[in-house]
């Protein structure tokens, strides 16, 4: 990029950083983020490097008590607006999501997360590949926000 901003790049991000000094989301949902990566000056104590850092929580793995399957709680309390964890799964086409999907639907379930940030062109399956993730369901009152970050 064109400028550092005290030794980091987010530059694509006109030099404002997406997280506070503790870590935590500081733009509204819907707008990227861009990490510092091996290209930058900056180490890896960069507070621009939250994702690399990977889970910082306890989690745990549950069965549900209302028989809809597998969830993922915590086993301490998480500040708002901390990064919780990665969506990890195999990326492959949409075309190949849609012909999986079809195959999850039958066996119902399905795991996978469009990447439509730009375009629909993408789809991550951590279906046979992933993390924790996996089992986090869908909710009619979330408390997780999706953001696209880039490193």
């Amino acid at each position: 990029l064109a400028e550092a901003a005290g030794g980091c790049c987010p530059g694509a991000s006109h030099n404002k950083f997406a997280y506070n000094e503790a870590g935590q989301v500081r733009i509204r949902a819907g707008l990227p983020i861009y990490e510092c990566n091996s290209r930058c000056r900056c180490g890896s104590d960069c507070p621009n490097r939250v994702v690399q850092k990977g889970i910082r929580y306890d989690l745990c793995i549950f069965r549900t008590g209302n028989g809809r399957g597998w969830g993922v709680r915590t086993l301490e309390r998480i500040r708002k607006n901390s990064f919780v964890m990665e969506y990890v799964g195999e990326i492959i086409t949409s075309e190949e999501a849609e012909r999986r999907g079809q195959v999850y639907d039958r066996q119902g379930a399905t795991y996978l997360f469009d990447l439509d940030y730009v375009e629909d062109v993408y789809t991550v399956d951590a279906a046979h590949y992933g993390n924790i993730s996996h089992f986090v369901n869908h909710s009619c009152d979330p408390n997780l926000q999706v953001y696209n970050v880039f490193i």
